[in-house]
């Protein structure tokens, strides 16, 4: 008689059991690092509209009230008189601009959405403070702090 050739039915329960083990550990990880790149590219797009905001309190002596007159762009975001939205983030001007302060004064405001929620509420004040937290709003941040 010839030997029989293939697997047997045990060892390809074995080879999907070792990848279901696998998966279980590496999707956990694979979500996190997402949610890592997503904010990542939201704290980049809050330091360039800090920067804006900066060089146009020297040209103009004033902050821009709103998000879309930073004339700052960036690949995935729209910007809007309201808002700065990518999918992931929305960033705002929360609280207002406030330019009759001494000195003046704003706070950008990146709100997470859907799958970003559990990431923590960005906030960059115009004297450089940065803070993540779990709960609040960035006009009363409250929660755990994590760090930016």
């Amino acid at each position: 008689m010839r030997k029989a050739r293939g697997f047997t039915l045990i060892e390809v329960m074995i080879v999907v059991t070792i990848l279901a083990i696998l998966s279980a550990i590496a999707y956990p990880s694979y979500t996190r690092y997402m949610q890592r790149s997503y904010r990542s590219d939201a704290q980049q797009f809050m330091v360039k509209m800090d920067s804006r905001q900066k060089q146009l309190l020297i040209e103009q002596r004033a902050y821009a009230a709103t998000p879309d007159l930073l004339n700052v762009g960036s690949q995935g975001w729209t910007c809007s008189a309201a808002s700065c939205i990518n999918g992931k983030y929305t960033i705002t001007f929360s609280p207002a601009v406030n330019n009759a302060a001494t000195p003046p004064s704003y706070t950008v405001c990146a709100v997470p959405g859907a799958n970003q929620a559990t990431d923590g509420t960005l906030s960059l004040t115009s004297d450089g403070t940065k803070r993540r937290f779990t709960a609040g709003t960035c006009v009363a941040p409250g929660g755990t702090e994590l760090g930016w």
